[in-house]
């Protein structure tokens, strides 16, 4: 149904002559999401409640983890990268893994210029005082194509502009990160004139260090423009360039896990009780 709708869509665009660079070729993900059952959210993600900083309505997360992983070195298992905004640029985002001793972690991070507030289990609290991203033009970026696949296309290519390293242990060694090419994300957001956008990892092995929003900006074809806007998902110092020049760097996170005012925290929960007696 939701496709034939954008068919029907995308159709009357072309025959009104609009122009069509607006409107991907199939549903967002999002969209094409929003009819899936609500109940498949893990228990962990379903118990958190997020809401941004002026008002009491909860954010809703999109209902499925937007990627998978395992680290068996790091002992992190069922890993997964979720987010919170169903449409538009996401709020905030987390990478949530269980430990080796059954603990849960969600390592928060925010990935927009509005701020949140998460009540989790245990009655654990995460409220940033200040935002994290800041959006920078991509220089050199060529002119949006007008066809999804040709744009996705134009993504990846500008996504492998980017490099990362970090610096973690043992004995402060260097790891270099790698792009993982396919997207994680999809959105668009009228508000903010996001035409098309696109989030990244950039990964040691699969597990994600970095999360890299890839936006094209602009009212009308004509008018369209770049910008990229990076976010944290690892406690290691982290580097990235851009065309081998280094753009973005962030310092260890305080104690590993951060503090829960920091735009970047770990919010650790126990296991649940088992059931009966």
């Amino acid at each position: 149904m939701i496709r034939t709708l954008y068919r029907v869509m995308i159709a009357a665009l072309i025959s009104l002559g609009l122009p069509a660079l607006r409107v991907s070729a199939h549903p967002p993900a999002e969209d094409a999401a929003a009819g899936k059952d609500q109940a498949l959210l893990p228990a962990y993600i379903e118990r958190l409640e997020m809401r941004t900083i002026d008002s009491d309505a909860l954010v809703a997360p999109v209902n499925r983890p937007l990627y998978s992983y395992a680290d068996s070195a790091r002992r992190i298992a069922e890993g997964a990268i979720w987010a919170w905004g169903p449409t538009g640029r996401p709020l905030a985002m987390a990478k949530c893994w269980k430990n080796a001793n059954e603990t849960r972690t969600c390592a928060f991070t925010l990935t927009s210029d509005a701020r949140v507030v998460a009540l989790g289990p245990q009655s654990k609290l995460w409220k940033p005082a200040q935002t994290q991203v800041e959006p920078a033009q991509l220089k050199d970026a060529p002119a949006p194509a007008r066809q999804d696949t040709a744009r996705l296309r134009q993504l990846k290519e500008q996504a492998r502009r980017f490099s990362a390293h970090e610096f973690w242990e043992p004995d402060n060694s260097r790891f270099e990160l790698r792009l993982l090419v396919q997207p994680i994300y999809r959105y668009q957001d009228e508000q903010r004139q996001i035409q098309d956008a696109a989030v990244f990892i950039m990964a040691f092995d699969n597990n994600p260090q970095i999360l890299m929003s890839l936006e094209i900006l602009g009212s009308a074809a004509g008018e369209a423009r770049w910008q990229y806007l990076l976010a944290r998902v690892s406690s290691a110092e982290l580097h990235v360039s851009i065309d081998d020049k280094e753009v973005w760097k962030q310092q260890r996170t305080p104690a590993i896990v951060g503090r829960p005012n920091d735009y970047y925290w770990h919010m650790v929960t126990a296991p649940d009780p088992p059931n009966g007696p």
